[in-house]
């Protein structure tokens, strides 16, 4: 055998063991987290809407997620500082709660548009500003809504009627909120717009409602990490989700619901942005509006 001979022999083992060492090593830092998404309830419910985005978070990252079934913020930050949950997708109010009991982080943002909400009434009854609402009923979704809940309270609020002083608060769900402004069962509804806009105002009843008073665009949903989990964790999933943003956005819109219809449509036209904490603090506001002080920046 010729020396060239030998270094070609030297160099096809060396670049074998390269090859063996990079996947070993590959194979020993991919590693298996669990994910929930916090206004889902059940597994069936996670693998159907979130599926497809768990798998392509997968192929962004080369890790493992599995679900983890939560049915509020309070379990799932129980989850959160006891470790069994490492990331978790989650509403504005959420975070705000979930970051005062844990030391979870803010991760990136998914972007929902036309995301606000705004405060309903029936036209032709007399109630022309926010004033004309005080001492009447209001309807507010489920409490803990950000668009549904905080939200519209606090664009109460801002139009000089305390909410939790100045009318009679009356909390039910989104589906029946409309029915009971029908039928005077309440004064007022605070809702998402955009929803209330889809699945209420119709061609035929638009000139019988209006919309008093509207918000400005609410912080977004967004992907938080748990404070067990390294600095190099987060930065490794955050820079994986902006570097595939497309097919991350493809699989949030690809999950079903249990009609088999898009279950994620209100993310129809999202981006995956940076996000800080801080962006967050407007809803911390409105948890002191909603006598809920405790998750106030200022306390």
């Amino acid at each position: 055998m010729n020396r060239k001979e030998t270094n070609m022999k030297l160099f096809l083992k060396n670049i074998l063991i390269l090859s063996l060492t990079l996947g070993i090593s590959s194979a020993v830092s991919a590693k298996t987290y669990n994910m929930a998404v916090t206004d889902i309830e059940g597994m069936d419910a996670l693998i159907a809407e979130w599926g497809p985005f768990k798998e392509a978070l997968e192929k962004a990252t080369g890790d493992t997620f599995e679900f983890f079934a939560v049915s509020n913020q309070t379990a799932t930050a129980e989850a959160l500082r006891g470790k069994k949950l490492d990331f978790a997708i989650t509403g504005p109010a959420e975070y705000v709660a979930i970051n005062k009991l844990t030391n979870a982080q803010a991760m990136i943002a998914i972007a929902r548009p036309d995301y606000y909400c705004g405060i309903v009434v029936k036209t032709g009854v007399g109630i022309m500003s926010m004033e004309d609402l005080k001492g009447k009923a209001v309807s507010f979704a489920k409490p803990g809504s950000t668009s549904g809940h905080f939200c519209p309270m606090q664009v109460m609020m801002d139009h000089g009627v305390d909410p939790m002083k100045d009318i009679k608060v009356i909390h039910t769900k989104k589906s029946l909120q409309h029915a009971g402004l029908e039928r005077d069962d309440t004064a007022a509804i605070g809702v998402r717009i955009s929803s209330w806009i889809k699945y209420n105002r119709t061609p035929e009843n638009q000139g019988q409602f209006k919309v008093l008073a509207r918000s400005g665009d609410l912080p977004y949903d967004m992907m938080m990490g748990a404070g067990h989990l390294t600095q190099a964790e987060i930065d490794k999933v955050t820079k994986a989700m902006k570097d595939n943003e497309d097919a991350l956005i493809a699989g949030i819109l690809a999950g079903l619901d249990d009609k088999g219809e898009p279950a994620n449509d209100k993310y129809i036209g999202t981006r995956l942005l940076e996000v800080d904490d801080s962006d967050y603090d407007i809803v911390r506001a409105m948890y002191r509006t909603a006598g809920l002080p405790e998750f106030d920046i200022q306390d």
